[in-house]
């Protein structure tokens, strides 16, 4: 026997291994996923209003960033619609559309924007009609903009729960 040929199931081992490691990770991954969809928000929404507030800053910033990469024209895509309450008018949803990377950079910085929750606020009121739970909702806040959000434990608006209920520019 030649010596390559001596040599050539440790090669086949290897790819073999690195194969099912490989493999280990996508399965990891999925699962990691599955969990996050399932019983994440879950957990999160057991969380105090400090994290749940935490965590719809960012909800808020990521949905308002992707819908903003939707826009036609100056109208959000459909593809978007199920981050917006449905009562919410599409002259306010289409608002995402004008909004710019500074903008939203300053809506996720906690120390340029202001975020309560609307428990105590003239918004509880609005977001109880529309069947929207007050202590679930904050209102963001910058120079520039403002949003309030909801989580929706109940909703069916994806993977996170969250529904937008107003968006509004402060300045033209």
């Amino acid at each position: 026997m030649t010596e390559d040929a001596r040599q050539s199931p440790s090669r086949n081992i290897g790819l073999w291994v690195g194969l099912g490691c490989l493999g280990v990770l996508v399965v990891s991954c999925c699962l990691l996923t599955f969990w996050v969809q399932s019983y994440g928000m879950r957990f999160i929404l057991g969380q105090g209003e400090g994290t749940q507030m935490w965590i719809s800053r960012h909800v808020l910033v990521g949905a308002l960033e992707g819908t903003r990469k939707t826009c036609t024209n100056g109208a959000i895509s459909e593809d978007a619609l199920p981050w917006f309450h449905p009562n919410m008018p599409s002259e306010t949803r289409n608002l995402a559309c004008s909004l710019d990377a500074a903008m939203l950079q300053a809506l996720a910085e906690p120390e340029r924007s202001t975020s309560v929750s609307i428990g105590q606020t003239d918004w509880a009121t609005s977001a109880s009609e529309i069947g929207m739970d007050p202590t679930l909702c904050f209102a963001h806040r910058t120079e520039d903009v403002s949003a309030v959000g909801c989580f929706d434990p109940d909703g069916s608006s994806g993977a996170i729960p969250y529904q937008i209920i107003d968006l509004s520019l402060t300045r033209p």
